[in-house]
């Protein structure tokens, strides 16, 4: 299966009625509710009430539900979450009107836990514009000709191209937390190549990066192709690859978008004979490696970063140390080797606290340059505070 446009995944969480449960313990009675609510209105054009979900969930579902999204995503997408989704309550009056957000990710997903069956309130539907321009031609164009209506279905995934111009249809009916349409919403981006098997994983990743150098040379005539095609090798213990299996592709050009066109089918082949040439080393045994091609190909540097401190070095590392298990304060996946942080989530890299300086290096991303913008100003803050404050 190849997701290229939108994709909805029913039942998706065996755990989804503890969720619901959950949340209906949180928001049942109003004098014991505890949760703070954000009301989000930006005016014509957003108004709902979001929090953290961790208000609302106990930790250990909450952490079964996000690792579950996350391998499901990683094992189905080849894309990782951006962070932790927000969660939206949509009573009477709320709405999100039409946007796109190719700037917060690759893929926008809707996670549901609205009891949509059993509703007493009319919209609520993601609407996804369709591609191509109207045709003023015919007498009247309305509705599904311009773009498709997902119902927001209890327990179900809905991913969609985070460029597509979308919105929530206004909610009309019930004020009542209970009867409102909730839901988990967030964004996926490609991480660095995840390597299983026998591969090294720091070899493999420069494999694929000399496969993206090449990429820009060859793919450059090609200059109205943008999206994003993630794809999975499985590689033979002598470095060769086996098989291509395409998980997502939403290559398109502005003229046609996601419909059938030659030079998008050009690209596509291009990419994908370079992905089943590539060699890895020998490495005794088979390997699948999960990556990611990003056109037009973004800036392929690394992205570094060095921040001066004047603290104790050995201070500087239990404070990161506390910081990266919380979790929340720089989004990392590590593991600790000696004074080193290797970092796996959201890319591959690694953080130094050095004796005047903290030095952070990250894999160049196939994200687009405001998402690597976005990244490089959050780590700064992060990494400046805690040269000023941690040490």
């Amino acid at each position: 299966m190849t997701i290229k446009r939108q994709h909805v995944v029913k039942d998706f969480f065996p755990e989804a009625e503890a969720l619901r449960t959950a949340y209906d313990g949180k928001v049942k009675n109003a004098y014991q509710q505890t949760v703070q609510w954000q009301y989000f209105c930006e005016p014509q054009m957003y108004t709902y009430l979001r929090t953290v979900p961790q208000q609302l969930f106990p930790e250990a579902l909450w952490t079964r539900f996000t690792r579950h999204l996350k391998q499901w995503c990683i094992d189905h997408l080849g894309m990782l979450p951006t962070g932790a989704p927000n969660f939206h309550l949509m009573v009477n009056g709320c709405m999100l009107g039409m946007h796109s957000d190719f700037q917060n990710g690759t893929w926008g997903f809707v996670y549901s836990l609205t009891r949509w069956q059993a509703r007493r309130f009319a919209g609520g539907e993601t609407l996804l514009m369709r591609d191509g321009v109207p045709s003023y031609k015919k007498h009247h164009v309305q509705r599904e000709v311009l773009y498709e209506l997902v119902p927001a279905e209890f327990n179900q995934l809905l991913l969609f191209d985070d460029r597509i111009v979308h919105g929530t249809q206004a909610i009309e009916g019930s004020m009542d937390p209970l009867q409102a349409r909730i839901a988990l919403v967030g964004h996926l981006r490609a991480t660095s190549p995840v390597v299983s098997g026998a591969l090294d994983a720091a070899a493999t990743r420069r494999v694929v990066l000399d496969f993206h150098r090449a990429l820009a040379e060859t793919a450059r005539p090609h200059k109205e192709v943008q999206g994003v095609m993630s794809f999975r090798l499985s590689v033979n213990a002598d470095g060769g690859v086996a098989s291509v299996d395409v998980l997502t592709d939403n290559f398109v050009i502005p003229q046609s978008g996601h419909a059938p066109d030659d030079e998008v089918a050009a690209v596509r082949t291009l990419v994908l004979d370079a992905a089943a040439k590539l060699r890895f080393p020998d490495a005794g045994g088979p390997s699948k490696v999960t990556a990611a091609v990003l056109l037009p190909l973004p800036d392929l540097r690394p992205i570094e970063i060095s921040i001066p401190h004047a603290g104790r070095p050995e201070r500087l590392r239990e404070s990161l140390k506390a910081q990266l298990k919380e979790g929340e304060a720089l989004g990392f996946q590590v593991d600790v080797q000696g004074d080193s942080f290797a970092v796996r989530e959201p890319l591959a890299g690694t953080i130094r606290i050095e004796g005047q300086r903290i030095v952070a290096a990250f894999d160049p991303p196939m994200w687009v340059p405001s998402q690597r913008d976005q990244f490089q100003a959050a780590l700064n803050e992060k990494l400046g505070m805690l040269a000023r404050y941690g040490g």
